[in-house]
């Protein structure tokens, strides 16, 4: 009898042993570049970038130099990217056509001429955006390029007539 108490004991036992299993997860993500404009509303269609506002003069001679302005919006935009991807930068010929980097502004008035304009991407503005030509660059480290835009009006020798003066230029931004 001790021996078949023996064998239900071990068969009881047996039976009850629990059984186990290690598993492995791989867990993991593929980063892909990408970019997003940061500082504009995304929707379909053109978006307004902002205004270079030169301001109001009476005359484009003055001996203290050229007017100047910088792209006034409540954001300036900024691309944010992975670090090293490419982007490129493209400024249109605006409305009134350009030439090189110069590009041109019309007067709403009767038989007034174009003022001509140039158009910089830094604030010096020793660095002129030709018409239709890409900049192109990597985006630093830090993973953000900020998209400025600077204007210039070089002094004129004819006395522009009164009039109010404007273009639209597009600025495209591809990556």
């Amino acid at each position: 009898m001790n021996g078949r108490w023996f064998l239900a004991i071990l068969g009881m036992m047996l039976v009850t042993q629990a059984w186990a299993a290690e598993l492995q997860v791989q867990v993991r993500v593929d980063v892909q570049r990408g970019c997003q404009l940061v500082g504009q509303q995304r929707s379909a269609g053109v978006e307004q970038l902002g205004v270079l506002d030169f301001g109001s003069t009476a005359r484009l001679d003055d001996p203290g130099g050229p007017l100047s302005a910088a792209l006034m919006s409540e954001r300036l935009p900024r691309l944010e990217c992975n670090p090293d991807t490419p982007y490129q930068l493209r400024v249109d010929g605006g409305q009134h056509g350009g030439v090189g980097d110069v590009r041109y502004m019309a007067g709403s008035a009767e038989h007034s001429k174009p003022i001509p304009y140039r158009l910089y991407q830094d604030p010096a503005r020793l660095i002129p955006l030709a018409v239709n030509v890409p900049i192109s660059g990597r985006v630093p480290d830090s993973g953000s390029v900020d998209l400025p835009l600077y204007a210039r009006i070089e002094r004129l020798a004819e006395i522009p007539r009164v009039s109010r003066y404007s273009d639209l230029v597009k600025v495209t931004v591809t990556w």
